[in-house]
């Protein structure tokens, strides 16, 4: 019996072990707060999370995840000693205060097809004002704190 139940418990602590984390692309964006939360914070939680579903998942799959949250892909050229080509994705969201860019890239090691060899993840926010971009301050249009300026009236 006493190895029944510390199988189950080993069991439970595995599941522990990845439980709250995002298992997906999507649920990445999911599991922050990417408007308010600490800029240092966030980005590293995407740089990890990013990093750790990619090598478990494989490149063909990662990708598919990445399209599937919204992402834009771009890919390197092909070549005989790399015929899977590093991938660079996008995804932009804005709220009323916030405009919100990712970038998740990848490579895969060309003597294991299916794999990924290194990724990278960028985050960048610019809000209204500069007290809540994120790497830091960016001067830009939304910081007049004025509304968008309306369509063209139709004619």
């Amino acid at each position: 019996m006493r190895v029944g139940i510390a199988g189950l418990a080993v069991l439970v602590a595995a599941c522990a072990h990845g439980a709250g984390k995002p298992q997906t692309v999507a649920e990445i964006h999911q599991a922050n707060d990417w408007q308010h939360g600490e800029g240092a914070r966030l980005q590293a939680a995407l740089a990890n999370d990013f990093s750790r579903i990619a090598q478990e998942a494989g490149r063909a799959a990662t990708l598919a995840q990445i399209q599937a949250a919204g992402y834009e892909c771009t890919y390197g050229e092909g070549h005989e000693d790399y015929p899977e080509p590093a991938a660079v994705c996008t995804y932009s969201f804005a709220t009323r205060a916030c405009q919100m860019d990712w970038e998740l890239s990848l490579t895969s090691d060309p003597a294991r097809p299916d794999s990924v060899d290194w990724t990278d993840a960028a985050f960048r926010r610019d809000c209204v004002g500069t007290a809540d971009d994120w790497p830091g301050p960016v001067a830009s249009e939304i910081d007049s704190h004025l509304a968008p300026v309306a369509p063209p009236e139709a004619r």
